[in-house]
C-alpha cells in the first residue's frame, strides 16, 4: 500500500493489486503449457511510469547477489546514474564514508575498526561480487582525510553503462516504446480480443484461471488486421446477435468469421447514416441561427425606423403602402408593416450589424445575458 503526497500537501494511502488483469493463451486445453501471457499494470504504477517516477534495475544481476550486495547495488546505481552525463564514463567515481554506508545504506550494520576486517570479513566479498558481475570496475577502502574512520570508493563497470543505456537513454529515443507497441500488437491485443469474445459469448468475466486457445488468438489477429482493437466490442455484439437469429451456438472466434463481411457492410451503412444525420443537424442549427438573426434584424430595423426623421419616415411609409397595395383586407396592413421593415433595411442597412458581427457578440456574451 503506497503512500503518496497530493498537490495540496495531503498524504494518502492507495491500496491496489499490482497486476489487476492477467491474460493467458494455451494451445487447446487447460493442461497445455502457456503459449503467451500478457499482464495489465495497476493505474498508479502506470501514472508513475508516465511521470518518470521510477528506477529500472537489472533483476538478473541482483539475483546473483546476497542481501548486502543487493543493497549496495541499488544505492550505487542510483548515485552513478545521477552523476553520469553520457560522456566521462572512465573518470566516473563515487565515494562515501564507511560508517555512513553501514548506517544509511545497510540498516545499522556493525561498524568495524580495521580496514582488513572490512575488506576481508564484511563488505569486501559483496563488492567483489559486484566486480565479477561487471557492475563495478573497481573499489577501494582508504582512511578518511579527517583521520577518523574510512572512505569507500567505487568505479562503475561495463554492466552499469549497458543498463543505463538500455533503461534510461533508449527510453527517450523511442526504442523501448517501439518494442512495447509491437508486443502489444502481436501478443497483448489478440489475447484481450479473445478474452473479450469469451466474456461477450458467456455474459460473465473470464476468471483468474481462465485461458483462451491459440486458434482464437490467431483468429483475433485476423480480425484486428481489418477492424482494429476499439471496434471489436461492436463487431462481437453484431455477430452474436446474428448468430442468435439463426439459433447458431457460437463457441469459438472462428465461428463468427462469416459475419465479418456483413458487419463491414453494416458499418458502412451506419457511417453513411450518421453522416447524413450530422448534416441534417448542421442544417437545422444553421436554419435556427439564421432565423434568430432575421428576428434580430427586424426588431433592430423597427427601432431604426422609430428614430428616423419625419421626412424619411414619410418616404418609407409611401414605399410600404405601394408595396402592400395589391393585398386586400387585414392582410394589407400586415404587408405594409413588412414593407416598412424591408425599406428601412434597404435605405438604412448600414446601421445594422452583419450576421458575423451579431454572431460574434452572441458568442462572447456571458451566459445568461
Amino acid at each position: 500500500m503506497p503512500i503518496s503526497k497530493k498537490s495540496d500537501g495531503r498524504h494518502v494511502e492507495h491500496s491496489f493489486n499490482i497486476f489487476p488483469e492477467i491474460f493467458l493463451e494455451r494451445r487447446e486445453f487447460a493442461s497445455d503449457p502457456i503459449e503467451a501471457c500478457t499482464i495489465t499494470l495497476a493505474e498508479p504504477i502506470i501514472a508513475s511510469l508516465q511521470d518518470e517516477h521510477f528506477t529500472c534495475l537489472n533483476h538478473a544481476l541482483m539475483m546473483q547477489l546476497g542481501t548486502i550486495g543487493q543493497a549496495l547495488y541499488m544505492r550505487l546505481f542510483f548515485h552513478f546514474a545521477n552523476l553520469y552525463d553520457g560522456r566521462r564514463g572512465k573518470s566516473l567515481s563515487f565515494e562515501k564514508r564507511y560508517d555512513d554506508i553501514c548506517n544509511e545504506w545497510l540498516g545499522g550494520l556493525t561498524i568495524l575498526k580495521h580496514k582488513s576486517k572490512i575488506a576481508g570479513e564484511q563488505l569486501g566479498q559483496h563488492l567483489n561480487q559486484l566486480v565479477q558481475a561487471g557492475f563495478l570496475s573497481s573499489h577501494g577502502i582508504k582512511k578518511a582525510k579527517s583521520g577518523d574512520g574510512f572512505v569507500v570508493s567505487f568505479r562503475p563497470g561495463a554492466a552499469f553503462f549497458e543498463d543505463y543505456e538500455r533503461f534510461y537513454r533508449r527510453r527517450h529515443q523511442g526504442e523501448l516504446q517501439w518494442e512495447f507497441h509491437e508486443d502489444r500488437r502481436q501478443i497483448s491485443e489478440p489475447l484481450k480480443v479473445a478474452y473479450l469474445f469469451t466474456e461477450k459469448r458467456t455474459g460473465r468475466p473470464v476468471d483468474a484461471t481462465g485461458f483462451v486457445p491459440t486458434k482464437d488468438v490467431e483468429t483475433a489477429k485476423l480480425f484486428l488486421a481489418t477492424l482494429g482493437y476499439d471496434e471489436m466490442p461492436s463487431f462481437f455484439d453484431f455477430a452474436l446477435a446474428e448468430a442468435r437469429k439463426t439459433g447458431f451456438d457460437v463457441q469459438t472466434l472462428g465461428g463468427i468469421k462469416q459475419n465479418l463481411p456483413s458487419y463491414l457492410a453494416f458499418r458502412e451503412r451506419r457511417t453513411s447514416n450518421k453522416a447524413q444525420e450530422d448534416a441534417r443537424k448542421l442544417r437545422e442549427r444553421e436554419d435556427t441561427r439564421r432565423a434568430a438573426y432575421d428576428y434580430f434584424r427586424r426588431k433592430a430595423a423597427k427601432e431604426i425606423f422609430d428614430a428616423l426623421a419625419d421626412q424619411e419616415k414619410t418616404v418609407i411609409d409611401g414605399l410600404a403602402q405601394t408595396y402592400a397595395a395589391s393585398f386586400g383586407g387585414a392582410l394589407r396592413s400586415t404587408m405594409a408593416e413588412v414593407g416598412r421593415i424591408r425599406f428601412t433595411i434597404e435605405r438604412n442597412g448600414a446601421q445594422l450589424k452583419t450576421f458575423e458581427q451579431w454572431e460574434n457578440e452572441r458568442t462572447l456574451a456571458p451566459c445568461g445575458l
